[in-house]
């Protein structure tokens, strides 16, 4: 496995803040069913301009990376993941009722944006509010339950 360059982590550092970078990162720590090794390097993601900035780079230079949310029904080999782990979670979660949408940033957990649709009487989300990952995730593999599916509720994605 070949090693992230100090060149590649300076890059990293000069948008992501340190406490957020966790270099050879258990998988375990960070998916529903608790298994998988080491990532070479797990980046807690804060905001969209981190997301601008990495990925680009990241294809420019030829590392691989995997966009995580919560981790929910997803296995990581034993062997770990080699290149960039981008974890969009709990720093870009927020949830906010315009009108009669609910607009909600891709670290927000499915069941929260079912909360606070039924608190701000729009329906549509119920089939959502079981569901363990978050809308990112949910988004990207058109999560379902009860008869419903992401498809019939997400109007745009940013």
């Amino acid at each position: 496995m070949e090693k992230i360059s100090s060149a590649i982590y300076e890059f990293i550092r000069a948008y992501v803040p340190e406490e957020d970078i966790l270099p050879d990162e258990p998988m375990s720590r960070h998916t529903t069913f608790r298994v998988g090794g080491e990532a070479q390097c797990l980046i807690r993601i804060s905001n969209v301009k981190q997301l601008q900035k990495l990925i680009p780079y990241f294809r420019q230079v030829e590392v691989p990376y995997f966009v995580l949310g919560n981790g929910s029904n997803l296995l990581v080999s034993d062997k770990g993941y080699e290149g960039v782990i981008l974890q969009i979670g709990n720093k870009m979660n927020t949830i906010t009722a315009e009108g009669t949408r609910i607009v909600a940033q891709a670290g927000a957990l499915l069941s929260q944006v079912a909360r606070n649709a039924l608190e701000n009487g729009l329906t549509g989300f119920e089939f959502a509010s079981g569901i363990p990952g978050s809308i990112g995730g949910g988004v990207v593999m058109n999560a379902g339950a009860y008869g419903g599916e992401m498809k019939q509720v997400v109007e745009s994605v940013l």
